[in-house]
C-alpha cells in the first residue's frame, strides 16, 4: 500500500548556497573555506525532511523562473523530490547562509523575489485542484514572493477544504487559517503573538486557542520551549540542549515531521514531541530539512513535556 501523500504549497523556492568560514567577521573581507549548493526554500525543506522520516510521500506544486528555476528543478530531480512547478516570467531567487566554524550565529541573506502574475497564480489553483484528489493532507510553507496578492493562500486553503483534507500552515495567514475544517497552525511564538496582539506567552496561546477553535496551535520558541494547545489541552515542552551546526529549516523539519506524523496515526501531542527531536536533529546538519533517524531518536529522551 503506497503511503499517504502530504501535497505541499512552497510558493516561494530559492536556489540555495552555504558558505562556510574558518570565522566568519562581520566588516570585512571573508573567504569561504567550503560551498555547498543544493534547492532550497521552506517547501523543499519540508519535502526532503518528510523524506528522512520516510512516513509519507509528497509532491511540492511552487513557481519556478529562469536559469535559477531551471538548477532548482534539475536538482529536485537529482534528489528525487516530486514538483509541479508552475513556470513563471520571473527569475527565482538565491539565499546564501554563512556558517561560521568559530561558533557565530549563522548569517542569512536572502535576495528579493518577484511577485506571481494573477494568471501564474490561476495555473497554480488548477494544479492543485486537479491533483489533491491523490492526497491524504496538505501543507502552505513560508511567505509568498513578494508583491504576491496574499489573498493566494486563503485561495490554495479553500482549494484543500474543497477535498476535505487537513491543513498545515506554516505561514502568518489567518484568511487561510479560518478557510478550513481541520488545521493545524504551526508558527514561532513571535508570529502568533504579531497574529494574536498579545506580549505575553500565555494570553497568546490562550488567544490563539479562542481564536481558531477548528486548530492545533503548534508553536516553536526557539531553544528555549515549545507550546501545543487546542482542544482544550495545553502541552509544553523543553528541547534539547545541542551544539547547533545550523538551524536553516528546522521549522520547517518541525512542519514536516509533524504532519506526517499525525497522518498515519500519531497522537498531536506525540507527533509534535517527534517532530521538535527531529528539528533539533536537524540543527546537526549543514544541509536544510536534512536530519538522521538515528540522531533524533538518540534526543528524544531529552525533550521533556513539561
Amino acid at each position: 500500500m503506497d503511503k499517504p501523500l502530504i501535497a505541499v504549497f512552497g510558493a516561494n523556492p530559492a536556489w540555495q548556497k552555504t558558505l562556510h568560514f574558518k570565522q566568519f567577521r562581520p566588516g570585512e573581507v571573508n573567504r569561504a573555506s567550503g560551498l555547498e549548493l543544493y534547492a532550497g526554500g521552506k517547501g523543499v525543506n519540508f519535502c526532503r525532511a518528510a523524506g528522512c522520516r520516510g512516513l509519507c510521500r509528497t509532491r511540492l506544486f511552487q513557481f519556478a523562473g529562469g536559469a535559477n528555476g531551471a538548477l532548482h528543478e534539475a536538482e529536485l530531480a537529482r534528489e528525487g523530490i516530486d514538483v509541479c512547478s508552475i513556470r513563471v516570467a520571473a527569475e527565482t531567487r538565491c539565499c546564501t547562509t554563512c556558517l561560521d566554524d568559530a561558533g557565530s550565529p549563522m548569517t542569512e541573506l536572502i535576495e528579493p523575489s518577484h511577485a506571481v502574475t494573477a494568471k501564474e497564480a490561476e495555473a497554480m489553483l488548477a494544479a492543485l485542484d486537479s491533483q489533491l484528489a491523490e492526497a491524504s493532507g496538505a501543507a502552505i510553507t513560508g511567505s509568498l514572493p513578494d508583491g504576491t496578492d496574499p489573498e493566494l493562500y486563503t485561495r490554495v486553503a479553500g482549494v484543500v477544504a474543497k477535498h476535505g483534507l487537513p491543513l498545515l500552515i506554516d505561514a502568518l495567514s489567518p484568511g487561510a487559517t479560518e478557510a478550513v475544517t481541520e488545521v493545524v497552525l504551526k508558527i514561532n511564538m513571535d508570529e502568533l503573538k504579531k497574529l494574536t496582539g498579545e506580549a505575553e506567552a500565555t494570553a497568546a496561546l490562550r488567544c490563539g486557542a479562542s481564536r481558531w477553535k477548528n486548530a492545533i496551535l503548534a508553536i516553536t520558541d526557539g531553544a528555549s520551549a515549545a507550546y501545543l494547545a487546542g482542544r482544550g489541552r495545553l502541552y509544553r515542552y523543553r528541547i534539547p540542549r545541542i551544539s547547533v551546526v545550523s538551524a536553516l529549516g528546522a521549522g520547517d523539519t518541525c512542519s514536516a515531521v509533524l504532519l506526517s506524523e499525525i497522518l498515519t496515526g500519531r497522537a498531536p501531542h506525540l507527533a509534535f514531541a517527534r517532530a521538535l527531536a527531529a528539528a533539533s536533529a536537524n540543527c546537526l546538519s549543514a544541509t536544510a530539512g536534512e536530519f538522521s533517524d538515528a540522531d533524533c531518536a538518540a534526543l528524544m529522551p531529552q525533550l521533556e513535556e513539561l
